[in-house]
């Protein structure tokens, strides 16, 4: 497929590292969208393999509530996605309308998006940020999740891409916020915090910062959905509380149970009880699935009565099939060459030099070094680049940026940069700077809980760096009742805690 065939008509959004357009296919005569890998991003060849090999894996997903991944193809040089158009509006924007904020809604959306999570996530591939947003309710009040796998493109810490996805603040997960490793039990709790949302039209982790939003979750007990029951239904709120279970392990194992949980429950959460009204049209209904048999049967007779080979003939496909098409043949062909933009128009990244890297940053772009005391992970406009020391600078487009630094023991760090092109700069994340420590003798011993997140177990081989402000600190030992201080510890300065458990 020829990216010329493709009739730009709006630029839709932009990241870091892609811009999505609406064009319209003057071959096939369809709207699509292409999603565009950056120009200054396309020479990387490692790049540009995940993004095809990521671009694939998703164009194997099929399902009528995923957007569909059509073609690869090529935009002025750089790697295109085609994908389905869906004609319609976003979750978000039905949700800020407010006329589908109800019980029915919100089950209704969870059956859907989880069969799509279902397929997605029984073939490997897990979104990383589920959000109304990213889901597209169309004409026909089908909702499909867009940007399925695309989120996991890159990895490499020389770019910043949709790598893995730290989330929109709002629907991330308390595993997300830690950095720990996801899986597709991530996708359920974000699904479970967008079903709050159609119940209440409250984002229930949303913050003014960054940081606020991070403590939401990570403080977060399914308790606190309670306020929400008048609004749903006790089994849909039981729904809801596995979903939302702040330890992974807790929730559904998998989009699957989910939905299997949903269907158990069919007769008294998602399907309202038969009606004297309803129970009369059973007999029509009852007719038709008669009339229904009877055809299958004939069919059946018909098609018994032919030769092996007449019936083998009706049962292949074409070679017109719909399911043997251009797509699933492309897909197919793609699947058995080596990288094609790699032995087309791309060294290999193994056989860079300095000064084939430094051509890569074009006028549009600079190298950024990222570095922090103590370690951090790294985020780049909401996108999780690495963790520090990091061996190499990362290159940005020109313009402004975010960086934040996350260390589970700090606040995190967030700076506002503009890049100017290539003009090199470092930016530095310095939690010390606004730390202060947490000195804690027990008896006889405890685990010690900061703000409800696991530290360390006394007696403590060294003072705790805890960022300045206000703590909750939970002492832990089974043998005894726990005891909660709150704290506030000083830039530079120690607090001491001197505590004796009792029974």
């Amino acid at each position: 497929m020829n990216g010329t065939q493709f009739k730009i008509e709006q630029k839709l959004n932009e990241s870091g590292s892609t811009i999505v357009y609406k064009a319209f296919d003057e071959v096939l005569h369809r709207n699509v969208l292409l999603k565009v890998l950056h120009k200054h991003l396309a020479n990387d060849a490692d790049l540009r393999q995940r993004f095809v090999r990521e671009a694939r894996s998703c164009a194997a997903l099929r399902s009528e509530h995923i957007v569909q991944v059509y073609d690869l193809t090529e935009i002025d040089g750089a790697p295109a996605i085609v994908m389905e158009f869906v004609e319609g509006e976003s979750l978000k924007e039905l949700i800020a309308k407010g006329t589908n904020n109800n019980l029915e809604f919100a089950k209704k959306t969870a059956i859907h998006i989880l069969r799509g999570l279902s397929i997605a996530h029984e073939q490997g591939i897990i979104h990383r940020d589920i959000k109304p947003g990213n889901i597209l309710v169309s004409e026909r009040d089908m909702m499909k999740v867009t940007d399925f796998g695309l989120a996991y493109v890159a990895l490499s810490p020389t770019v910043t891409m949709e790598g893995m996805v730290l989330g929109t603040p709002a629907y991330m997960a308390p595993e997300q916020v830690r950095g720990d490793e996801l899986d597709a039990r991530t996708d359920l709790f974000a699904l479970g915090v967008t079903l709050v949302e159609i119940l209440s039209g409250e984002r229930i982790f949303e913050g003014s910062t960054y940081t606020e939003c991070m403590r939401k979750v990570l403080a977060f007990k399914t308790d606190q959905l309670q306020r929400f029951d008048a609004a749903s239904s006790p089994e849909f709120s039981q729904f809801l509380q596995r979903m939302l279970h702040p330890k992974k392990e807790e929730r559904f194992s998998s989009a699957r149970e989910a939905l299997n949980f949903i269907d158990e429950k069919k007769s008294s959460v998602f399907i309202h009880p038969i009606t004297s009204t309803s129970k009369k049209q059973l007999i029509p209904i009852g007719i038709g699935v008669a009339a229904i048999a009877a055809i299958m049967l004939f069919g059946w007779m018909t098609f018994s009565q032919r030769t092996p080979t007449q019936q083998q003939q009706l049962l292949s496909p074409s070679q017109n099939s719909v399911v043997d098409s251009s797509v699933d043949n492309n897909v197919k062909k793609e699947a058995q060459q080596v990288e094609p933009f790699q032995k087309q128009t791309v060294i290999p990244l193994s056989e860079k030099t300095e000064e084939k890297v430094n051509a890569v940053v074009q006028k549009d772009s600079a190298k950024v070094f990222l570095t922090s005391t103590p370690w951090a992970k790294v985020f780049v406009n909401n996108q999780l680049i690495g963790e520090t020391p990091m061996a190499k600078p990362i290159i940005l487009a020109t313009g402004n940026h975010t960086i934040m630094f996350a260390n589970p023991s700090f606040d995190p760090i967030v700076k506002s940069i503009n890049v100017e092109s290539n003009k090199e700069m470092t930016v530095m994340g310095n939690f010390i700077d606004h730390a202060g420590y947490l000195q804690c003798i027990v008896t006889p011993w405890a685990e010690v809980f900061v703000d409800e997140q696991y530290k360390d177990t006394t007696p403590l081989s060294k003072p705790m760096m805890l960022s300045a402000g206000k703590h909750t600190v939970r002492f832990k030992n089974a043998a005894y009742s726990d005891i909660v201080k709150d704290i506030i510890v000083k830039v530079k300065d120690t607090t001491l805690l001197t505590i004796v458990l009792l029974k």
